[in-house]
């Protein structure tokens, strides 16, 4: 399978083994993009003391590369679904799956961090405590349904069992 196929291709199946070695890549990238964000957000003075959100920045290499970090997170994003399809569709399942295993999950914790943000830490209320621990059971069955569950063994609707000989 081409790296292109691999990344951003939403057909086909892959294995557990390919859908852990994306992980390992994709997860030291992102923190790495993180603490990328976070050295340009402290580099800005006044910026976080005032309350204010990071500014975008003005200068034309601070553009070029704001574009870079934003191109670079929405590729992460398509892969993150290509290849969570990919896997699904190793367990005969459609790529539909993904709203429940990746997007439920996140809308649920940005409710959450919203109401947290909102309220307080102690006075988040019910609504925002069941939107938080219902991300963290979608997580743990998208965890377990990805991660560790085997694939269909020989072919399926989505393709040729990619551990077949």
């Amino acid at each position: 399978m081409r790296a292109r196929d691999y990344f951003f291709s939403f057909h086909g199946r892959i294995n557990r083994a390919r859908f852990w070695i994306y992980l390992a890549i994709v997860i030291p990238f992102l923190m790495f993009m993180m603490m990328a964000f976070f050295a340009y957000a402290m580099s800005i003075p006044g910026a976080y003391e005032n309350g204010g959100p990071t500014p975008f920045p003005h200068d034309p290499i601070g553009i070029a590369l704001a574009i870079l970090y934003f191109a670079a997170l929405a590729a992460l994003v398509v892969s993150g679904f290509a290849v969570s399809a990919k896997r699904l569709h190793d367990r005969d399942k459609s790529s539909w799956w993904v709203l429940v295993f990746i997007v439920a999950p996140n809308l649920l914790w940005g409710v959450w961090q919203a109401r947290a943000a909102t309220l307080g830490g102690a006075n988040v209320g019910d609504l925002a405590i069941l939107c938080g621990l219902a991300a963290l059971i979608l997580t743990g069955w998208a965890l377990v349904e990805l991660g560790y569950l085997p694939g269909t063994v020989g072919d399926n609707r989505y393709g040729s069992d990619p551990l077949a000989p």
